[in-house]
């Protein structure tokens, strides 16, 4: 009896082993981790008062490069500006190699998870300004060549790193960063084709996502299809923008299309490589898949041990026989005792990984604004600066670049979540014209998205997505005094949005302070379940805003 107790417990162990053992999820390559040599280059904790002026010096890469910013405090963020013709001694980045076409701007918490900031553009031979945040109040900003503007992780060409400050504290230790990027062609270049920079780093950006597709294998994660779907996005993209440069030049309609292939490609390349996707939570749920297949075997042993036992009260001159049976088990239970230990391991190593992908995630979108959660909803104020004017609901120029990412990160972080925009005024004025202005501006940042959905939509989805844009654009054209003569009309009118656009007027400031305030000119977007007990994100929503 006690022999066969033993053999039923072994029996569960070695079930999971088996089922561990009969499905190898596909492994992706580890980040490599980069550690930067630069005298005097150092990681800062910045003061919550008062501006702190940072340097950044060339590398061993570039000696006489330079660049200064100013680093200011917020509430909740610090803000780091770039002033017009402050980044000098940048020459060509084709001169690190072929790969490289333009400069691109990372802020590196002590974690060493770098953050994408922006490019680094010129005009007339002087650096353009740039105006960036962050939630980080220690971090070390640093800039890298690179293929495109839009790249998930730093190359290892690294130009310009930050230096010590009487007016931050130093952060000890290496300055060291992780990426799945280090493969990219090194030394000098030659020098780039002829066309806009927007072209060659679109098709750069192609040909580095092409390189990157995994082999078609069977029973693939779905991230192997997605990135494909991805890349054949980013294809088409950039085939527009070719038919367009050579119909009329480098157009609006051209920037577009190049930009939004270059955003698609480096999404696609991502997904590929392990950077950013699903991939551990698919592997998640085959080990539990294989955990139930185990429960179940157990089950049915245990039933036949069950058996065996009431044989041996019953007919003991087939001891021998039955004993012999055990043995068999006991002998199978033996040699799988260790795949149990195994598959926990497994298991430990996954929960790892996608805990690291959900905090790669966050560190993305958290570049964009604020994330928090509220009653299994994901919460994202969009960063105040950069969205409106006062008394204005257009957006900004400066700010559609962001719109343009969040874009292409929602396909990743919310691929079948709803989507609320809520839109906040300033407590100035009168209520009714804060209602409107609050709904504005909700409606100008449901139009961008609208329209970023319509490029990539399937046939059965644009009727719908064009009577939402058309019922949009009726709404944004009425003017205040329109609004409120057409009160009735324009109720309707939100009505058929189905409660997705909503303006909080004065009702739910952000900053509870009268007078003009811009952090109460933004909007906020609510990524909810569209199904009962499904989820927002590959993420759940505490490990998504923790």
């Amino acid at each position: 009896m006690r022999l066969l107790a033993r053999a039923t417990l072994a029996l569960l162990a070695a079930a999971v082993g088996l089922a561990a053992q009969t499905a190898a999820p596909a492994r992706r390559a580890e980040p490599q981790a980069v550690e930067v040599s630069s005298p005097g280059g150092t990681a800062l904790s910045y003061r919550t008062r008062g501006s702190t002026t940072v340097e950044l010096r060339g590398t061993e890469r570039a000696p006489s490069a330079f660049a200064s910013a100013k680093v200011e405090p917020r509430s909740g963020y610090f803000e780091i500006e770039f002033r017009r013709g402050g980044v000098t001694g940048l020459g060509d980045p084709a001169t690190y190699g072929s790969d490289f076409l333009t400069y691109v701007l990372w802020v590196v918490p002590p974690g060493g998870s770098a953050i994408n900031a922006g490019e680094i553009t010129f005009d007339e031979d002087r650096s353009n300004s740039l105006r960036i945040t962050t939630p980080a109040p220690a971090f070390w900003p640093m800039v890298t060549v690179e293929p495109d503007f839009a790249v998930y992780e730093p190359s290892p060409a690294v130009v310009l790193v930050s230096q010590a400050s009487e007016l931050a504290t130093a952060v000890p230790g290496p300055l060291q960063y992780y990426s799945h990027y280090t493969g990219y062609a090194a030394g000098a270049g030659s020098a780039p084709a002829a066309g806009p920079l927007d072209l060659l780093q679109a098709r750069k950006a192609v040909e580095l996502a092409v390189g990157a597709q995994p082999a078609a294998v069977p029973d693939a994660p779905p991230d192997n299809a997605r990135a494909a779907e991805v890349l054949r996005l980013a294809e088409a993209y950039l085939a527009e923008a070719e038919s367009e440069l050579q119909a009329h030049g480098a157009s609006e309609a051209f920037t577009q299309y190049a930009r939004t292939a270059i955003e698609l490609a480096e999404a696609a390349r991502a997904l590929a490589l392990g950077v950013v996707g699903r991939l551990t939570a698919h592997q998640l749920r085959a080990r539990d898949q294989q955990v139930a297949a185990a429960e179940s075997e157990l089950a049915a042993l245990r039933d036949r041990f069950s058996q065996l036992e009431a044989a041996l009260d019953r007919e003991r001159h087939h001891t021998r026989e039955l004993e012999s049976d055990i043995l068999g088990l006991r002998e199978r239970v033996t040699t799988l005792e260790g795949g149990v230990e195994r598959a926990q391991a497994a298991t430990a190593r996954l929960e790892e990984q996608k805990a690291q992908v959900c905090r790669e995630l966050r560190l993305q979108l958290g570049a964009l604004g604020d994330l928090s959660e509220k009653d299994g909803s994901v919460v994202l104020d969009l960063a105040s600066d950069v969205l409106f004017d006062s008394g204005r609901f257009e957006v900004r120029s400066a700010a559609r670049e962001s719109l343009g990412r969040l874009a292409s990160i929602r396909t990743l972080v919310f691929p079948r979540a709803g989507v609320r925009f809520e839109g906040h005024t300033d407590l100035v004025g009168e209520e009714d014209y804060n209602q409107w202005l609050s709904e504005q501006r909700a409606l100008s940042v449901y139009r961008y998205f609208l329209e970023d959905a319509l490029g990539r939509a399937l046939e059965e989805q644009r009727v719908q997505m064009e009577e939402d844009l058309s019922v949009v654009e009726q709404l944004l054209k009425m003017n205040y005094n329109a609004a409120r003569r057409q009160a009735t009309e324009r109720q309707e009118l939100l009505a058929r949005l189905e409660n997705r656009v909503v303006g909080k007027g004065m009702r739910e400031p952000m900053v509870p302070e009268k007078g003009p305030n811009e952090q109460n000119r933004r909007v906020t977007l609510v990524f909810f379940p569209q199904q009962p007990d499904a989820p927002v994100s590959p993420c759940p929503a505490g490990e998504l805003t923790e």
